[in-house]
């Protein structure tokens, strides 16, 4: 069901993150708000054993100013997206349990780009949003539910010619645990080209590769037994003309019991071994 957020509320969450950034040699990142953001993945679907997924988001608006903002669903495997636009008041927020289908009136499995816009639809440089995210689900045979957070991330802080996802495997029981690697492509125009590989001690690394069309994501599922001590390299293998680092990375293990599950983002850095320019 969706929500407004108490303005004091917003307010003091306001003054919480202008203190943070106001000390950026903390070890711990700060977390601030943007003109543009994006939600890495977001759901509303069923999954297996008995689970379905929904997408928990709140979004703040920190301006000064009423802000439009824009909401674009960028579905897995590309195809028709949607764009949703609401008013948010200044420090208000918006917030809904199964956001997916109640604000974006979608389904399934996507990331959703925010973006605070003018009257006219362009982007606002004066922009002040923040958004926070979940998926959840109910736990299988109990009345309680489990949940994975998905960090928003700052447009003007991607930048990925390559990325890594560290230990993605259960250190427990492997096999009980499925794992799956998501990537956004961010490109408005192209088409990406992504090879995705689990290092391994045995000999050459197992490869996959992933063609995703621009302005949507693709979530890929590793399954069952993956390494505790694996780490997923991700890299970009687009042509040098059409190649883009607007991209992110993420990981998601999920326990096949329950589905208490959880994700991280992928580290960027550069890759030896991504082709030449112009090959």
């Amino acid at each position: 069901m969706k929500s407004l957020l108490a303005p004091v509320l917003v307010m003091m969450l306001a003054t919480s993150l202008s203190a943070a950034v106001t000390h950026p040699a903390n070890l711990v990142v700060p977390l601030t708000f943007s003109a543009k953001i994006v939600i890495p993945a977001a759901a509303s679907k069923s999954g297996a054993n008995g689970t379905f997924f929904r997408s928990d988001i709140t979004v703040l608006n920190f301006a000064d100013h009423m802000q439009r903002v824009q909401f674009r669903w960028l579905p897995q495997g590309g195809g028709a997206g949607s764009t949703t636009t609401l008013d948010m008041q200044t420090f208000n927020g918006l917030r809904s349990g199964d956001f997916v289908a109640e604000v974006l009136n979608q389904s399934g499995l996507g990331s959703i780009l925010v973006t605070a816009v003018t009257n006219d639809g362009l982007e606002d440089p004066n922009g002040r949003l923040y958004a926070a995210s979940r998926i959840w689900t109910p736990q299988a045979g109990t009345t309680g539910t489990t949940s994975q957070s998905f960090p928003s991330v700052p447009f003007t802080s991607i930048d990925s010619p390559a990325a890594t996802i560290f230990a993605m495997g259960a250190a427990d029981d492997p096999d009980r645990y499925r794992v799956n690697v998501g990537i956004v492509n961010l490109d408005p125009v192209n088409t990406q080209q992504f090879q995705i590989a689990i290092p391994t001690v045995l000999g050459p690394s197992p490869t996959v590769d992933v063609s995703i069309p621009p302005m949507s994501m693709q979530q890929v599922a590793f399954g069952n037994g993956v390494s505790p001590t694996s780490q997923f390299s991700i890299v970009n293998n687009s042509p040098a003309g059409s190649r883009s680092n607007a991209w992110i990375a993420y990981g998601s293990t999920v326990d096949n019991v329950t589905g208490d599950a959880w994700s991280e983002l992928a580290v960027t850095g550069n890759d030896l071994a991504r082709p030449a320019a112009g090959q």
